[in-house]
């Protein structure tokens, strides 16, 4: 019987939530760029896939990463964090580091700080210069060792040159001797753990010989992440690939895994998103006092105003700003919310009305004695006044209802645009498939 009016209503109230979500959503994006929010939160996530400050630090320093960075030309305006980052460059970054933390994480690397201060030591200036290029040389070969595949004669190259440096500075010999068993225990651990074919054949390929390394160190010095890449490591062997095709698997099931990770990311980010939502719209119906509830009544009790919103749904097209990634600054989104809702001609906004003070001076926060709550301000002839709203409930159940009705605009709002725009066309369509009673001709 009321099917007609109830569809009206039903455009009227969705077409003014989405006035409002679309200005929550306009609100939601310019906080998000202003702190860079979706960049910390990417961050937060790729720290807690790698588990350590430093290695992340390394990730975003890391030249593939770094040419991801928003830069501006604005002056004081550092580069700003990439708010996304290609599976594949997260793979092909990772794969890197991995590498590197087996060639930079050996026993010969770590004692280097160690060495310097005995370096100190030698009183020529000139010998610790020749003493410090010496090492130098030791240390690269100590990360081209993985480039033979960890073989015997690499191995021995590298002893050969710990030795001879602890004979050519007798200062430092104890230190090189107890680092000798150290380099034997170290890279003979991960020749008996490497996978057989690994450590002397040539086609194994070197890129997986070196990761393979690097995912061995990570299990001691990051435990979680380490085993992380092993079982990754582990899929690719499970393939019987070998050389290039398991180095290429790998990198293939690291992109799998961060993609895993973005999907989560962006579930948790809906869910904050969405909270973060409902708070807006809340205060952007407590501020324009758009009341669902109210609105609801008005338009079923009259239908001329209900016909005025359905003649401007049927011609509204979404602004700008309704669409992702566009952003409004707030001096612009108020406004623009403030004609649309009056261009509905609905019941909304806070009305004031002069009252008398009774000699106390008006106050906004009126704390102190002798001061009255109201909005100071200045009627026709300049003169000061104080105003209030004359719109608030009258009772407990007005109050109860007024909350209500806002709770419910906030929840609206948190919905966000697309999501009322899409019903609204849905509700228009099931309208037009209706006969009004009103319009329909009669027979004969």
């Amino acid at each position: 019987m009321y099917l007609q009016e109830i569809l009206e209503v039903a455009v009227g109230l969705v077409f003014v939530w989405l006035v409002i979500s679309i200005a929550t959503m306009s609100f939601q994006e310019w906080i998000s760029t202003i702190v860079n929010l979706r960049a910390k939160n990417l961050k937060t996530a790729i720290f807690q896939m790698l588990g350590s400050k430093n290695l992340t630090r390394l990730f975003y320093e890391y030249p593939l990463i770094t040419n991801l960075y928003i830069r501006t030309n604005k002056n004081g305006k550092k580069t700003r964090l990439p708010a996304h980052i290609p599976a594949d460059k997260f793979a092909a970054t990772l794969f890197e580091l991995v590498i590197q933390a087996g060639t930079d994480s050996n026993p010969v690397q770590e004692i280097t700080k160690e060495l310097e201060k005995q370096l100190a030591t030698i009183e020529s200036p000139e010998g610790q210069d020749r003493a410090r290029e010496d090492w130098d040389s030791i240390l690269k070969t100590a990360r081209n060792v993985t480039s033979s595949g960890l073989g015997i004669a690499a191995l021995d190259t590298l002893k050969l040159q710990l030795q001879t440096y602890g004979e050519k500075y007798p200062e430092i010999k104890p230190t090189i001797d107890k680092l000798l068993l150290q380099v034997d225990d170290y890279y003979g651990q991960f020749a008996e753990k490497l996978p057989i074919g690994s450590i002397s054949e040539p086609d194994a390929g070197l890129a997986l010989r070196q990761f393979n390394l690097g995912r061995l160190a990570l299990e001691k010095t990051n435990p979680r992440l380490g085993e992380s890449i092993t079982a990754i490591a582990r899929q690719s062997e499970g393939y019987g690939l070998t050389g290039e095709q398991a180095a290429t698997a790998t990198r293939l099931n690291l992109e799998s895994w961060f993609n895993d990770a973005m999907d989560r990311l962006s579930s948790d980010y809906k869910r904050h998103a969405q909270l973060v939502s409902f708070i807006i719209g809340i205060i952007l119906a407590l501020s324009f006092n758009v009341d669902t509830i109210h609105v609801a009544t008005s338009l079923w009790r009259e239908p001329i105003l209900r016909q005025a919103i359905i003649a401007q749904v049927e011609s509204y097209t979404p602004p700008a700003s309704s669409q992702e990634g566009s952003v409004l600054p707030p001096l612009e989104s108020i406004p623009a919310l403030q004609i649309q809702l009056q261009a509905l001609n609905i019941p909304f906004g806070w009305t004031t009305a002069p009252f008398n003070t009774e000699g106390r001076s008006c106050s906004l926060l009126p704390f102190q004695q002798g001061k009255a709550w109201g909005i100071p301000s200045l009627d026709g002839e300049g003169q000061a006044i104080c105003r209030k709203l004359d719109n608030l409930p009258v009772d407990i159940y007005g109050w109860l209802v007024k909350v209500l009705g806002l709770m419910m605009t906030g929840a609206a709002a948190a919905q966000g645009a697309p999501f009322w725009f899409d019903l609204l066309k849905r509700i228009l369509s099931v309208r037009s498939t209706v006969v009004n009673p009103v319009e329909q001709t009669p027979v004969g």
